[in-house]
Parts: C-alpha cells; structure tokens; sequence
C-alpha cells in the first residue's frame, strides 16, 4: 500500500538537511575533517601532510613538528627543495639526546620526510651526544657551503609534551603555531667551506669561541666538509658514534681497511681480540667497523706511560694496536701489531706536532682540519699510512688471556719492548 508523505514532514526533512548542510559547510571552512585521513592540522598546514601519512595522524607528535620546523627553516634559508641530493642534514636527534624524560627519536621523522635527506641517499648523520645534550639540527649545502644550525628549546618543548599527553590536538595546534624564535634558542647560519676557514682562522676561531653552532662547531665543520669530498658510509657511521672527524679516527678507519685486507676475518665480533696500545680515537673506528665492542670483550686498552712510550724502539714508536684472530675450532691462531705512521702526515700537512695540544688558539682545530682533509687522499691506500710492526702466533686462549690482562704489557710480552 503506497504511503502518502505530508507536505509538513518534507519541509521538516529538508529543514534537517538545510541545517546539516550549513554544520558541515562551516566545519570545513574551519578545518574540521571532510575525508577519511584527512586532521584538522593537515587542513590548516598542509605542507604537514607527507608527515602525517608517514607517522599516522594518531601518533603524530610535538617532537615530529620540531624536526619539521628546523628542515623548513632550512629550507627557506638555504634555498633548496625536498630531496635535494647535495643537501646534508646532522642532527643528535634520536640517537641519545633526551627533551627531560622524552626521548627525541620523533623528531628524525619531521627532518627526513620534509627535507627528504636519508640514510639511504647518505645525506643523513646521526651525530652522537650525551643523552642531556641540547636537541640539535644543522643543514649544509655541499655547492655554495652554507650551514644553518638550529637549537631547540628544551623547556618549551617539554611544555608542549606535557600538554600533548592530555590535550593532543590543541597542544600540536598550538605548537605550529609558534614563531621559529620561540621553538630554537639558536638560529646561526654560517659558511664553513674548509678553505675559507683555513685562510681566515681568527674569524673562524672567534665563531669558535662564541660557540655559533652550539658548541658542536668542530663536528660541523669536519663532518660536513669530508661528505662534501665524498665519505664512504662505514666512516659516516664511525663518525657519528665519535662526533667529529679527526685525524686519529680516520686512521682508525686505516687501520680497520689495512686489517680487512691483511688479516681478514670473516666474523671479527668473534674472532679479534683488539688491544689498544696505546688508545686513541681510532678505536671508535674499530668499534663501529667490526663490532669489537668492550661489553663483547673483544676490546681492551692499555695505556703507555711516558717513559714507556719512549722506550719503545724506532720501529714501534708509531705503534697503534695488537689484532688477534683466533678461529673457531682450529686450535690456533695468529695475531698482528700494527702501527700508524703518523710522521708522514705531519711532513705531508707541513705542520708542527705542537699545535695538537694548543687549544688556547686556533692552532688546535686548524691542524686537525688540514691533516683531515690532506688524509682523505689515502682512504683506498691504507698501506701507505698503516704498516705491520710485527706477526705472531698463538698457540691457546691462555697466551690471548695474558696479553690481555690486567698488569701485563702485551709489548714486553711479544719482545718488542724492553720490560721497565
């Protein structure tokens, strides 16, 4: 039986619908959401939205924004566009460095999908700091050599992560909202191409002492100018778990390239034992390269005194490490003493050893900087700076054991030093 709809219930529904028209309207000039997917904050910021599809819009976070805030800054600064190939980004975001009690691994996500850097594309350097050590990004254009460095504030960032706990929505709204100067402490744009620095050391070494980058100025200069030369990416990995480059690491690098090729292992975690003798900023290359860490007890370090060190014969004064391979099951093996030919260097930079120990100036950096990039030619050639001082055999884990252990030098034992 067809029902009759009154005239009265028709002007009602479409009164309904009048009214549900004029909400959604008004909803969506306002930045309510239309579409599946689609935030209030993505309405409002749509250059936000490669980030939100990328973290979820549930899980999008204050710590997300800060990381989009300094990559926009940077780009805005430096002129360049998302996935810029000669663009890199150093940043301890993640990696150690904490907002109070907020970890700050977030904040990585903000960086890459603005500024599209990556580990991938090897324009992306996850610098290592103390867990207190202020949340940091810097971007450097490898063609004109101009860096932006950005500081963020702490306090305002744990203000606006307390808030994001209770009220989320507002607390993101709110923190776009900010003025690059209320979220960084520190805005400092600056060229550090390597031969503008060299030439003009004093005005360098003033940015220096007023810490234009933070205090992190050596690890800016040294990482970004090496990548410029080309760095492959197990040193890049070396020199974020060191912070800088110098020349004592990149002999590490040396020294594990020369080990590769001439006391190869094929699972070194299990099969060097390392001793650092002396130790120096190599052994962080070491570390990173085979995976002889100390709490796996494949890394030991022994100190030499003054008088030990000038005991040692000529041939030894350069000496660097002890390198034993012991493998599984053979019942024997065979170890390496090798050395550092650190006179070269010196003789090739034409600079006087002093100036590694003057940090009351600008000799200190200079010095580093110069042998750093004068060292970068001998990466494929390790042979040329690394030399083996001398091979042995081992017969037991107890012969290991006793080079190893507490009171013993290991030189005396091998017959290269006189015991004191």
């Amino acid at each position: 039986m067809l029902k009759i709809i009154s005239k009265s219930a028709i002007l009602s529904g479409l009164a309904i619908l009048l009214v549900l028209g004029t909400v959604l309207i008004g909803g969506c000039a306002r930045g309510t959401p239309t579409l599946p997917g689609e935030t209030l904050i993505v309405n409002d910021y749509p250059s936000l939205k490669p980030l939100v599809d990328f973290v979820g819009e549930q899980d999008l976070s204050v710590l997300n924004l800060v990381g989009f805030k300094a990559a926009d800054k940077a780009m805005e600064e430096l002129g360049f566009e998302k996935g810029a190939p000669d663009i890199l980004a150093l940043t301890d975001a993640g990696y150690m460095a904490q907002v109070g009690d907020y970890t700050t691994e977030k904040a990585l996500d903000g960086v890459i999908m603005t500024s599209g850097v990556s580990r991938g594309k090897g324009n992306l350097v996850n610098v290592h700091k103390a867990y207190n050590s202020p949340l940091w990004f810097a971007f450097f254009d490898k063609q004109s050599k101009d860096c932006i460095y950005l500081e963020a504030k702490s306090e305002v960032l744990r203000t606006y992560l307390d808030r994001e706990r209770t009220d989320k929505d507002a607390a993101l709204r709110d923190f776009m909202e900010l003025e690059d100067e209320e979220v960084f402490a520190r805005i400092a744009k600056e060229n550090i191409a390597a031969d503008r620095l060299l030439n003009n050391p004093e005005d360098w070494q003033e940015k220096m002492v007023a810490m234009v980058f933070g205090g992190n100025e050596f690890s800016i200069i040294t990482i970004s100018n090496l990548w410029a030369m080309g760095l492959p990416n197990d040193f890049l990995k070396a020199a974020e778990l060191h912070d800088h480059i110098c020349p004592g690491l990149t002999s590490g690098y040396l020294i594990a390239e020369y080990l590769k090729e001439n006391l190869p292992s094929s699972d070194p975690r299990k099969e060097y034992t390392i001793i650092a003798i002396p130790p120096w900023c190599k052994d962080d290359a070491l570390v990173q390269i085979f995976e002889t860490n100390v709490g796996h007890k494949r890394l030991y370090v022994k100190h030499l005194t003054q008088e030990q060190m000038e005991q040692l014969p000529e041939y030894a004064k350069n000496v660097a490490n002890i390198v034993i391979r012991w493998e599984k099951g053979a019942g024997s093996g065979d170890g390496m003493v090798v050395g550092f030919d650190w006179d070269k260097v010196y003789q090739g930079t034409d600079l006087p050893k002093e100036w590694l120990r003057d940090f009351s100036t600008w000799h200190w950096w200079y010095v580093r900087l110069k042998m750093d990039i004068w060292m970068m030619d001998y990466l494929d050639n390790p042979e040329a700076l690394v030399f083996t001082i001398k091979e042995f055999e081992v017969g037991s884990p107890a012969e290991i054991d006793k080079l190893k252990s507490a009171g013993v030098n290991p030189l005396v034992e091998l017959g290269i030093m006189p015991e004191t």
